[in-house]
């Protein structure tokens, strides 16, 4: 107890020669130097790791995974056990089990994305070999990326699991709750499959930003979401997979 009086005694000793010193500076005496350009980051980078520490430890979830396979027809002839449940907490209950006279492709409203997906599984069954594919799929609540195999069976199937690689909390965001009403006379904003981003005229905004661009909030309620893929991310699934196998083709 003795050595702690002491020590207090020391600090407060400190403290008043220290404000007793800079009493006697002028304002000129001092000299205003940039801190270095990394000051901020290195603070946040602190306080983001003390706050991990503070914490309460969360217990580790088993990793999402989702999977299907589709035959030679291309009809979905079986899921995993994840399947279901991923279809209702993203509002397609309907789909939890998936109807064996409709091809997958029947599952798509938009041509772009159906098409996309249509040249990945022939370039798939063409080359033999299976393809790997990150892409987001953000709940209301999270930001999430998954990693999706596609791989060639030897009846002609394709099979296609994906696996949550990464989930980010965040601010619940209404625009992606597929619970929530929507105004059905505004027109459907497009969000990309891959990237999640939507449009805004001739952009592409990760969510946040759109609704702030968009002025979403002052809404009565949010538009209808319609699926998509933005042209950024076509370019690099086009560069990635399907000029590949154009090539192996051609060599062939």
């Amino acid at each position: 107890m003795a050595h702690e009086d002491d020590t207090t005694g020391t600090e407060t000793a400190l403290d008043s020669r220290v404000v007793r010193a800079l009493s006697t500076v002028d304002e000129v005496d001092f000299e205003l130097v940039d801190p270095p350009p990394d000051l901020w980051a290195a603070i946040e980078m602190t306080v983001s790791s003390e706050e991990a520490r503070q914490a309460p430890a969360q217990p580790t979830a088993s990793p999402t995974t989702v999977e299907y396979w589709i035959d030679s027809d291309d009809v979905v002839a079986a899921v995993g056990a994840g399947w279901a449940d991923f279809a209702t907490a993203n509002g397609a209950p309907e789909l939890s089990s998936p109807p064996t006279d409709r091809t997958l492709w029947s599952s798509f409203d938009r041509d772009e994305i159906r098409e996309l997906w249509q040249l990945v599984v022939a370039r798939v069954r063409d080359v033999g070999a299976a393809a790997r594919i990150q892409f987001r799929c953000d709940a209301p609540h999270a930001r999430r990326w998954f990693v999706m195999t596609v791989t060639p069976e030897s009846d002609g199937g394709v099979h296609f699991r994906s696996v949550l690689a990464f989930e980010e909390p965040r601010s619940p965001v209404a625009l992606l709750d597929p619970h929530t009403e929507r105004a059905q006379d505004d027109p459907a904003i497009p969000i990309c499959s891959w990237c999640n981003r939507g449009q805004h005229g001739d952009r592409w905004l990760d969510v946040e930003e759109l609704i702030e661009a968009g002025r979403l909030l002052e809404r009565r309620a949010p538009p209808p979401v319609s699926y998509g893929v933005c042209g950024g991310c076509r370019e690099q699934m086009a560069a990635e997979l399907l000029v590949p196998a154009s090539a192996t083709n051609r060599s062939s």
